[in-house]
């Protein structure tokens, strides 16, 4: 080794022992001279991280009216790793609160694999609770109450399964979440718009870190982000025509209504019924009541709208005669002879009208519903070209609609039936019978596309707002039907005839002023009585509104469900009709 490599090493040797000397001395300062002093300060104060939710997203119609909005309120929460006595804690805040100790134990065992945020307890907790909780705020380390925001529905159930509902995530469904920014025990959307839009209605947590001592008493702030707030959502609803829609399908009833327009797919109303109060599962919902709603055999929850599919019974007859005329089999001055059956193979196949309809064309057996001429009809349909007029019609498919949940319904094909199939099922499709499943909103966008030879992708989206200040509008989307115009010209002049003319079944959708297209549907249900149908597009010349009614257990289609078309109807011109000044 060379002479300037031992002095290099030396060197190196008494650096290292300076770095463990200073270190040394570091050390001894901190445990020995100063080490009372930060035991002291440690004990008495602490390092909080306070999450800050942001301020779910305003909804609102399409005209600026607010549908769901946030007011302040009140929560009760525990912070487990700064409580004290636990179980004395679980105890009070379950009898003070009036949720019970049981749930309490139970929401901080959710929350056990986060321990340092907040497990909520009460939300929306009145002033005489909060009052003891204060009261007793030296003897409950660990209990905060903070002001939060409460999801306000001003119209109170009204278009609830539109705009949905939020509540709590579950376990996994947090885990998922919590990668995301979440925070534990923050409100998500469970349903609706609340659900669909989640990701723009829910905006960004903010966080404050403060210094506080052993009870909990804040000593400074020491740093803060602001929370963002969600986008400002329009809906295409509007409010005025919701709310005619709702009271005119009435209480007691069960079953949808779909008005929407059908030049852009914008959904002005959407009813399902029995409806729920979205405010309930503002605060923290109990176990008991979670359940008894899950018990209810009406299904509130349910948005038969999108989510329920029926037979569409006689409303389906408008594409069987589409069928009809593109296959050449009949044209509009075709006749068949309704004596009240027809017979075919082995069996009897029955009008609903006994004595029977007499000789009836192509647009007066659409007008009168009449069974018999579609029986004869279908004995020359191929069942294959049938369903693929069906699925151009939108029918057999989910819309795309941007509501959760939807189903596609059911449009059977010669390969559905298999080995099974024989013409006369046919028979029953061609009247909307049998296997065939449709959903409301499908039937609004059908009665739509007769009527402007366009099928729309419905929406319930207009617009957004978000809190940078940038905006965008949903753009609609189309396509034109595979239909000469020409074939389309003959069912609507039926589907006309069927609500304007003397024998029409859907008389009592008639509006004043306005020649309304539409047609009724009495559907059979082994379960019970029939569900009552009906579809339309108005006005018959240049359409703006297309809607779709279902009425379960209900009975005939053009007893129940045209004259609520007709209310819902009404209103839409009459609003129209202040729009333009006349």
């Amino acid at each position: 080794m060379h002479v300037g490599d031992k002095g290099r090493q030396r060197v190196l040797t008494v650096g290292i022992l300076g770095i463990f000397a200073v270190l040394w001395l570091r050390a001894f300062s901190l445990q020995i001279v100063w080490g009372e002093y930060y035991r002291r300060l440690s004990e008495k104060n602490r390092i909080r991280m306070e999450p800050i939710e942001a301020l779910r997203g305003p909804i609102l119609d399409r005209n600026g009216v607010v549908l769901v909005e946030n007011r302040p309120s009140y929560t009760v929460a525990v912070m487990p790793s700064r409580t004290g006595n636990l179980d004395t804690t679980m105890a009070y805040l379950g009898r003070i609160t009036g949720v019970g100790e049981e749930e309490v134990r139970r929401r901080m065992s959710a929350q056990r694999r986060w321990p340092h945020q907040p497990v909520k307890v009460r939300r929306d907790l009145p002033f005489s609770v909060l009052a003891a909780i204060e009261e007793h705020r030296y003897e409950l380390p660990g209990v905060i109450y903070q002001i939060e925001a409460r999801r306000s529905y001003p119209f109170g159930k009204l278009a609830s399964h539109v705009l949905g509902y939020v509540g709590e995530p579950t376990r996994r469904e947090f885990a998922k979440l919590a990668r995301e920014g979440y925070l534990y025990g923050e409100l998500v959307g469970r349903s609706g718009v609340e659900l669909y839009y989640e990701r723009l209605i829910h905006g960004r947590p903010g966080v404050r870190y403060t210094e506080v001592d052993a009870l909990g008493r804040e000593v400074r702030v020491l740093s803060y982000r602001d929370p963002l707030p969600g986008a400002r959502l329009y809906l295409t609803l509007d409010v005025r025509l919701q709310k005619a829609a709702e009271e005119a399908f009435g209480k007691g009833r069960t079953g949808a209504l779909v008005m929407l327009d059908p030049r852009n797919g914008d959904i002005l109303a959407m009813v399902s019924r029995p409806a729920f109060d979205p405010a309930l599962f503002s605060g923290v919902l109990s176990k008991e009541t979670w359940e008894a709603i899950q018990a209810d055999t009406s299904y509130p929850l349910l948005n038969r709208a999108v989510q329920s599919a029926y037979p569409p019974g006689s409303t389906l007859k408008p594409l069987t005669a589409l069928v009809g005329l593109v296959s050449g089999w009949v044209d509009e001055d075709t006749e068949f002879e309704c004596h009240g059956s027809f017979r075919f193979g082995d069996r009897t196949f029955r009008c609903w009208k006994e004595e029977g309809h007499g000789r009836l064309d192509l647009i007066g057996a659409v007008a009168q519903s009449c069974d018999v001429y579609f029986y004869k009809l279908a004995v020359r349909t191929d069942v294959d070209v049938w369903a693929q007029y069906a699925r151009a019609l939108g029918l057999g498919s989910p819309t795309g609609v941007d509501l959760p949940g939807e189903v596609g319904g059911l449009v059977p094909s010669r390969e559905y039936y298999g080995r099974g199939w024989t013409q006369g099922l046919m028979l029953n499709l061609a009247i909307g019978q049998g296997e065939v499943l449709v959903t409301p909103i499908q039937m609004a966008c059908y009665a739509g596309a007769i009527g402007t030879g366009r099928l729309v992708q419905p929406h319930v989206l207009l617009r957004v707002e978000e809190r940078n200040g940038r905006t965008f509008t949903v753009e609609p989307k189309s396509r034109d039907l595979p239909v000469p115009p020409e074939v389309l010209a003959i069912v609507r002049r039926g589907m006309l005839e069927a609500v304007e003319g003397e024998k029409g079944t859907g008389r009592a959708a008639r509006v004043a002023g306005v020649r309304v297209a539409g047609k009724t549907g009495t559907a059979q249900n082994p379960h019970g009585e029939h569900h009552a149908w009906f579809v339309a597009f108005a006005p018959y010349e240049d359409p703006t509104v297309a809607l779709a009614v279902v009425v379960e257990h209900a009975g005939h289609g053009g007893a129940v469900a045209a004259p609520i078309a007709g209310k819902v109807l009404s209103a839409y011109f009459s609003e129209q009709q202040v729009a333009e000044g006349r």
